[in-house]
């Protein structure tokens, strides 16, 4: 189905529509306020479009193994094709086009999320949209071999020839222009570096069904990690809504501890070791030593707290959704599950690669993490849902600190403390018992999602995957069978059914793949794949998905592209792929990109 197309320099993401329009653009990061807000707001959001006059997009797919996306609109006046993408290291915006026929570009910026029109020259090379009264600007250059000419406020038309039309972000407009001043490498030059850099990743040695999803997976988790630091975002956007028309948005573009470790372990499944290394570092260093370990569940990708949350009142909505909003509130809840989400990562870490330098150079933050989880696992909390006003005890959070303190028990006997290594163990004990005690409802000898509670969660499908249970134990079978029973929908499962907000309109695409994982793991292979095949059937045309599924047709609701997603897609495909059993379909082998049909592919794009 045509949706949104994700670009990312790794610093921060645009989202091109289908129709070619860059309708979201955040600069300098991920976590600024945007440029481009027309997702957001289609009057006074922004955007950058390009236009055929009379075109119609006929394709759409990303240069092979790469990050830049290739449109082509048939025209009238003559076919043309564009290149986008985000320059890596740059403050950049660059298409390339290729025109059989006229375009009209219309570049209209809205600082601070659609707030601050610019004030703006348009001169014979490009020109300046200026924000007033503050220091940054968008720099427009148009270079190529045709002729163009201003046709409105911010519209010009571009005659049949080849461009290329770069928006460079300046906080020192003088600086920046002598910048582009000075650019002489040509423009496919230029694409063909970046197009080198995203196929400069390892990548799996797969046979196995939905080859192209996985690698299309691990480029959005590339493309999702902040360069400088090694974090990785939730996802690009904020408050694209679950439910269009209700207030189920909010601000994904902060690095969750629990999310970014996700995407850690499937970069280690995946053999690149050096990404989720980069990602575990850049969280050890936050470490606090004397409190809670990770004091906010998720922070700004330079490390630095998320303050608040804001509500955007002048923007309209995504399909009216209000309010947009800048920052989150869950800031300040206590989730207890995080620590055991990184120490997992951590010693997912360990086991793909022997490095106990690392993790020994780490040692007093990742004692002090167990300790605490120790001391205050019996606690209420606000869940991995983040629930509002609705602090439990959630067999989920009891779970992952029940994986905190068993894998930190391994990690003191490394590090040569056995007494506190066996005091852990002890405690986990406690923790499983708790467990055991107070989260299985007595009728149907299912785990509930909070002590006392019978509601199914699709969290509790975490259970076997992290080793508290066999995926057939007696009580996981119960927990399993009302997990699909009330929960799921064909490949779909439902993360639970009501919370603070009422009912749960859509269902979480992670909740497929896991559910996936769990049925492999029982044996059950035909039916894993079922679900896969099925959830992956409702990609969206670039092979990108969001948060939730609509109930209806399957397509993307929620932030998007998200983390959480492209993570179970990895990690389920590599599971289940390293099995072996149940692969129905031909294989299919992941080829490196930028070797064999994968760069004749990038040849042939890049040459037109």
């Amino acid at each position: 189905m045509p949706y949104y197309g994700l670009l990312s320099n790794a610093y921060t993401a645009a989202l091109v529509s289908p129709e070619g329009s860059v309708d979201w653009l955040a600069f300098p990061r991920f976590d600024s306020p945007s440029v481009f807000a027309r997702l957001l707001d289609e009057r006074r959001g922004g955007s950058f479009r390009l236009e055929p006059p009379g075109g119609q997009v006929v394709e759409r797919r990303y240069v092979a193994g790469s990050n830049v996306l290739t449109t082509l609109w048939a025209a009238p006046g003559g076919a043309v094709r564009s290149y986008d993408y985000l320059p890596v290291g740059r403050t950049e915006l660059r298409r390339v086009v290729h025109a059989d026929g006229p375009v009209v570009v219309d570049v209209d910026p809205a600082f601070h999320y659609g707030q601050i029109a610019p004030a703006y020259v348009l001169g014979p090379d490009g020109g300046i949209f200026a924000r007033p009264g503050g220091a940054e600007a968008l720099l427009l250059r148009v270079r190529g071999h045709g002729a163009w000419r201003r046709e409105g406020e911010h519209t010009f038309r571009l005659e049949p020839g080849r461009y290329e039309l770069i928006l460079r972000y300046s906080t020192d407009p003088a600086y920046d222009q002598a910048v582009l001043d000075r650019l002489s490498e040509s423009p496919e030059a230029a694409m063909r570096r970046e197009i080198q850099f995203w196929r400069s990743f390892p990548v799996p040695d797969y046979s196995g069904p939905h080859a192209d999803a996985l690698l299309r997976s691990l480029q959005v988790l590339h493309a999702l990690t902040f360069r400088p630091t090694g974090a990785i975002v939730a996802a690009p956007t904020t408050s694209l809504p679950e439910s269009p028309g209700d207030a189920r948005q909010w601000d994904y573009r902060y690095v969750w501890v629990r999310d970014a470790a996700y995407a850690a372990e499937a970069f280690l499944l995946a053999g690149d070791r050096v990404a989720a290394r980069r990602y575990l570092e850049f969280m050890l260093n936050s470490v606090d030593l004397g409190g809670k370990p990770f004091r906010r569940p998720f922070t700004q990708v330079d490390g630095t707290p998320v303050v608040g949350e804001e509500e955007l009142l002048w923007l309209a909505g995504h399909q009216g959704s209000r309010p947009v909003r800048a920052g989150n509130a869950a800031t300040g809840q206590l989730q207890l599950d995080i620590e055991g989400d990184f120490l997992w990562a951590v010693g997912r870490y360990l086991d793909a690669t022997g490095d106990s330098e690392f993790v020994r150079y780490h040692e007093q933050a990742l004692m002090a993490m167990v300790d605490w989880v120790a001391r205050q696992w019996n606690a209420p909390d606000a869940s991995l849902w983040e629930f509002r006003g609705q602090d439990r005890h959630y067999t989920h959070s009891k779970l992952m600190c029940w994986v905190a303190l068993t894998e930190g028990a391994r990690l003191a006997a490394l590090f040569g403390h056995h007494r506190r290594a066996q005091a852990w163990r002890e405690e986990a004990e406690r923790v499983r018992r708790s467990i055991d005690e107070s989260a299985v409802d007595p009728v149907t000898s299912a785990y509930g999602q909070s002590y006392g509670s019978s509601a199914p969660d699709a969290s509790l499908l975490l259970l076997p995957l992290y080793g508290f249970v066999d995926a057939r134990d007696p009580r996981f079978d119960a927990t399993l069978e009302r997990i699909e029973r009330e929960l799921r929908v064909g490949p779909w499962v439902y993360r639970y059914r009501s919370d603070m907000l009422g009912d749960a309109r859509h269902p979480f695409v992670l909740g497929s793949f896991w559910l996936a994982r769990v049925l492999g793991r029982r044996g059950e292979w035909e039916r894993a794949w079922e679900v896969i095949d099925g959830a992956l059937a409702h990609a969206t045309d670039l092979g990108l998905l969001g948060e939730h599924a609509d109930s209806a047709d399957g397509s993307p609701r929620g932030n998007f592209p998200q983390l959480f997603s492209h993570a179970g897609v990895v990690t389920a495909l590599l599971e289940l792929g390293a099995a072996g059993v149940g692969v129905r379909s031909a294989p299919m082998r992941a080829v490196r990109p930028g070797h064999a049909e994968g760069a004749e592919d990038g040849a042939r794009l890049v040459t037109g």
